[in-house]
């Protein structure tokens, strides 16, 4: 389940595909579906900005925060009282992918990383979808939706703290 959330992690930051925005915001839902076709749905929040900083918001089923930027990743769980903090060597380097990635039709393009290919669905400098298949053999598919791009982002936003009492787990 980590790596496929690490992989998830990957594919949020490819909105740098346009890099016509300072910050941009939206709403996102992501589907996975098992292969015995189980589906669960997660619904929030992300942000981000040109200066590879991010943050994800998950507010169902569960809650959870993802706090990206250029040195780390920390993954806040509430629910478990425990956060995540991993290193940029432990995930694909976002710029690389982003330069590698390929249009493969008007509006579609595809890139990849460690055997995971991702398709990403744009339009109108926006990426509306990305999809992938991860190691578990998992479809997952991240819609984004009510974007808006350019509002001022306070710095803060994106400064993960750890609760006090959290177990952390250094990966």
């Amino acid at each position: 389940m980590r790596f496929s959330l690490f992989l998830f992690i990957l594919t949020s930051l490819l909105f740098a595909k346009m890099d016509h925005f300072q910050t941009i915001q939206s709403n996102f839902s992501q589907k996975v579906t098992n292969d015995q076709n189980t589906t669960i749905i997660y619904e929030g929040l992300f942000y981000a900005t040109n200066d590879k900083k991010a943050l994800w918001i998950y507010e169902k089923p569960v809650s959870k925060k993802i706090y990206f930027n250029q040195n780390r990743v920390l993954i806040v769980e509430p629910e478990l009282e425990q956060v995540i903090i991993t290193t940029l060597q432990n995930t694909p380097n976002i710029a690389q992918l982003l330069q590698e990635a390929k249009e493969v039709k008007p509006n579609t393009y595809i890139t990849q990383f460690m055997e995971t290919t991702y398709t990403i669905l744009a339009q109108k400098g926006t990426i509306e979808k990305v999809m992938y298949r991860d190691k578990l053999d998992n479809a997952v598919e991240i819609v984004f939706y009510n974007q808006t791009t350019n509002l001022f982002l306070d710095d803060e936003l994106f400064k993960g703290e750890i609760p006090k009492g959290y177990d952390v787990v250094r990966e």
